[in-house]
């Protein structure tokens, strides 16, 4: 029940965008946010909850010199005061690439303002992370 709510919320918040924002036979669907945030969400159905991720950019070589420095910023970035607030940074399972991820339960996602609302969060956390991260460690 909690699936169909979401699909149809889903819709609603892809006729305002513009996209069509279908659930695939994984539960994921995507969004670009001003053709430069990809935002993916992630229906659980085992849990009845929703993933949001985006990826960030890229974390850089593992071994360079300023790489403790990257993930010692990341984990700053996380703290729940920062530009991230209730959005998780992490680097992805090969270290390559830094994602911004949230969940919640489907229940709570029961209207198009809350989808948008949650996108936002998402979105304004990837544009601050990125502007962190091009002003500290400039390529």
């Amino acid at each position: 029940m909690l699936r169909d709510q979401f699909a149809s919320v889903l819709k609603e918040f892809g006729s305002l965008v513009m996209e069509d924002l279908t659930l695939n036979d994984d539960g994921i669907t995507t969004v670009t946010v001003d053709n430069d945030i990809v935002v993916n969400l992630q229906y659980l159905n085992d849990s009845d909850t929703v993933l949001i991720f985006s990826p960030v950019g890229a974390f850089g070589d593992l071994n360079a010199a300023d790489s403790g420095e990257k993930a010692l910023a990341l984990l700053k970035l996380n703290d729940l005061s920062g530009p991230s607030c209730e959005v998780t940074l992490m680097l992805d399972g090969e270290g390559e690439l830094v994602l911004a991820a949230d969940r919640r339960s489907a229940g709570t996602i029961s209207s198009t303002d809350a989808l948008a609302a949650w996108v936002e969060l998402l979105v304004r956390s990837v544009r601050s992370t990125r502007e962190y991260f091009a002003e500290h460690f400039p390529l």
